[in-house]
């Protein structure tokens, strides 16, 4: 008699290859090396893989569980929904943009790597090696890249940039969401599992991360790394040895710090400088404080412009960039002189406001709170618990800066799936 194969076996090989082949995923089209849409229809291909494997399994295997977050998830997705349908551009809302490709097509391929997150079970065994090994070819790639010593020849990117980090995103910040992303995961290898390569892995996606310049990525990494320590600290407390753990991962992080100011110029201090300059003229309401960040600031009053135009549904998923045409032109040609076409509020929480409404917002963040309860209630559990919990906190704060991307923002909701399921991570962490 044949035995059938553990459908959480191949579940977690699905999981796996959702957060390690995708964002690998990159392909030349029409001579141009194309970071969206591979990895879009590879995600793609793996849901409609999942829904076979559901269908195949359904009393082990979990499509939907009516729990609270789901609801909340499900409220949010219904509203976009609606968002799509009573757009400016029904079609570009459903298909997305030609500059992002980040329609209500692409939320549903989100969710579905939510969906197939939760239901992981047991998936620690290679998850962290795997996610490793994943985040230092995209990080080896990036430094490459910043030290314009680049394997890839330069036409066949989009972009004539030269001495910019970007990698498989095709673009800094979305590499600095990314690496926010990955940034605490091996150090479970090295806190946890006492693995030396993991604190090796560390210090090259820091590298990588410093490469990007990216102050949202640099903040949102920072408070991940100390939310690190605080969930470690609330549910294990610390011994001798890890806090020469802790020690030594300090000490490295300076160490390429200096390595990567040594070798890179005056490009950290000026960045890093930056961010207190703009909080200074914001805070003293300076002349010019609202170009501030990389003219932030000057987009976020336009935005919340936008939100109180159409506070309850929104404009449409991904078609910012024609409201704005529509609504600011001539004083956005005003106030610089020429027209900037931004198609994103640089804030995801705005962006959604924008894009489909207040209540879709509050749908959003209740799911989002809803599922940090759960993975803060489970930190005594596992401690894998720990550096997922970091990665989603780093990435929540650097998201008030960034913008939801394909090429990241799929991770990131495999990660609250993760938090989600019963039992992704098993066994007990001996202190």
């Amino acid at each position: 008699m044949i035995q059938k194969t553990n459908p959480y076996k191949i579940m977690n090989i699905l999981i796996l290859s959702v957060l390690c082949l995708v964002p690998l995923c990159t392909v030349p089209v029409n001579g141009k090396l194309e970071t969206m849409w591979p990895k879009l229809i590879l995600l793609a291909f793996l849901s409609v893989f999942f829904l076979y494997l559901y269908i195949r399994n359904r009393e082990e295997l979990h499509l939907i569980e009516w729990e609270r977050e789901n609801f909340y998830l499900a409220a949010y997705v219904l509203l976009a929904g609606i968002a799509t349908l009573l757009s400016i551009s029904p079609y570009i809302s459903f298909w997305g943009s030609s500059y992002r490709h980040d329609g209500f097509l692409a939320l549903i391929l989100y969710v579905f790597a939510y969906l197939m997150a939760r239901n992981a079970k047991g998936i620690q065994r290679y998850f962290f090696q795997a996610l490793t090994v994943t985040s230092v070819l995209v990080s080896i790639f990036a430094i490459l890249q910043f030290y314009e010593m680049d394997p890839v020849p330069r036409n066949l990117y989009h972009m004539d940039w030269v001495g910019l980090a970007f990698s498989t995103m095709g673009n800094p910040n979305f590499l600095g969401s990314y690496l926010t992303l990955s940034l605490p995961v091996p150090l479970y290898l090295y806190f946890y599992k006492e693995k030396k390569i993991g604190l090796l892995a560390y210090m090259i996606i820091f590298l990588a991360l410093l490469a990007t310049r990216t102050r949202g990525a640099w903040i949102g990494s920072f408070i991940g790394l100390l939310s690190f320590l605080f969930y470690h600290w609330r549910a294990y407390g610390f011994q001798k040895k890890e806090i020469r753990r802790v020690l030594t991962v300090i000490a490295a992080s300076f160490g390429v710090l200096g390595f990567f100011m040594l070798t890179s110029g005056d490009t950290f201090l000026t960045r890093f400088l930056s961010i207190f300059l703009d909080f200074s003229k914001i805070v003293r309401q300076e002349e010019g404080a609202e170009l501030g960040g990389s003219f932030r600031v000057y987009l976020w009053g336009k935005s919340i412009e936008l939100i109180r135009m159409k506070p309850i549904i929104g404009h449409g998923l991904d078609t910012m960039y024609l409201a704005m045409n529509e609504n600011f032109r001539p004083q956005i040609i005003y106030d610089f002189g020429h027209y900037k076409n931004w198609d994103k509020a640089h804030n995801e929480y705005l962006n959604i406001a924008v894009s489909s409404g207040i209540p879709s917002l509050l749908f959003y963040l209740a799911f989002l709170r809803r599922t940090l309860k759960k993975g803060y209630g489970k930190l005594k559990t596992h401690p894998a618990y720990v550096p997922v919990m970091a990665s989603v906190t780093g990435y929540l704060v650097q998201a008030l800066f960034n913008i939801q991307v394909v090429m990241v923002y799929y991770v990131f909701l495999a990660f609250i799936g993760l938090l989600s399921a019963k039992e992704a991570f098993k066994e007990e962490y001996k202190a």
